[in-house]
């Protein structure tokens, strides 16, 4: 019998390990797919480092394989999450109003 208030579905914790928590810095990322899944490649792109070729260095900083099921939350979860930052941003640059300013 499932005692959790409302039948809520168990939530996920996600941990960090400690060895992982200081992140990697990205400014790039490459997706690719196969039949069976979805790899991301971020990586940190030298672009002062440019050659005489016109190549720009990058280093992958962390491979990330994911199913095809998953990609659809993935992609709306970005975008949520995208959406939000955009409306925080845009909400935090308005000039501030109220009565407490002269006119």
């Amino acid at each position: 019998m499932d005692e959790r208030e409302g039948n809520q579905p168990p939530q996920v914790k996600v941990q960090v390990p400690p060895d992982l928590q200081g992140g990697v810095y990205a400014n790039m990322a490459r997706v690719n797919h196969s039949e069976f899944e979805f790899s991301i490649d971020f990586a940190n792109a030298d672009f002062a480092g440019q050659d005489a070729e016109g190549n720009i260095p990058a280093v992958v900083v962390a491979r990330v394989m994911i199913s095809h099921e998953f990609m659809p939350r993935l992609l709306e979860a970005l975008q949520d999450n995208y959406s939000r930052y955009l409306t925080r941003r845009d909400i935090e640059g308005l000039p501030e109003t109220g009565s407490d300013h002269e006119d």
